[in-house]
């Protein structure tokens, strides 16, 4: 049987049709790819999860140890925190209420005495500088307390910064 002219040029068409989506599926996958590295190195860096002085050999654990205390009122938003921590390499050893409900700003609380522990916290949930305090408890089994404010819908968890994985 004979191929018409006509069948040829539409095989031929559907050819280069299937070659330039193709072509279209890699670039985009390759856009996709290149906007993950960028946003993975430069607007979304990973947190610093290991404690500033981790290589003091007092020092068993390694990793900063946290505690997340809702203090907003609304619900379930320490375990929100605390799953985010935990998914960036944080030890999340305590989830609970706080002592009240009505904070205004989510505080990250140095209670160990190495502030550089509470500011790598701090940046990993995107809570400002100026809300970091220290409060040394020397009974206390954590290095840094997290007090969940009203503004936590701006933080990172809640955000969908870093939401996935452990970027």
């Amino acid at each position: 049987m004979k191929r018409h002219r006509g069948d040829r040029q539409s095989s031929a068409a559907l050819s280069k049709l299937a070659s330039v989506s193709a072509l279209v599926l890699v670039l985009i996958l390759v856009a996709v790819l290149v906007y993950s590295m960028l946003y993975r190195f430069f607007l979304n860096p990973p947190a610093e999860a290991e404690r500033a002085d981790a290589s003091s050999p007092t020092r068993i654990e390694k990793v900063i140890q946290i505690s997340v205390q809702n203090e907003c009122g609304a619900s379930d938003v320490a375990m929100t925190f605390t799953n985010y921590l935990r998914r960036r390499g944080f030890d999340v050893v305590e989830t609970t209420n706080g002592d009240q409900f009505g904070r205004e700003f989510t505080t990250v609380v140095n209670t160990s005495g190495n502030y550089e522990n509470a500011l790598r916290v701090a940046e990993a949930l995107g809570v400002k500088k100026e809300y970091v305090i220290t409060n040394l408890d020397p009974h206390s089994y954590v290095d840094v307390e997290v007090l969940i404010g009203k503004d936590y819908a701006k933080l990172k968890p809640r955000t969908g910064i870093g939401q996935y994985g452990t970027d």
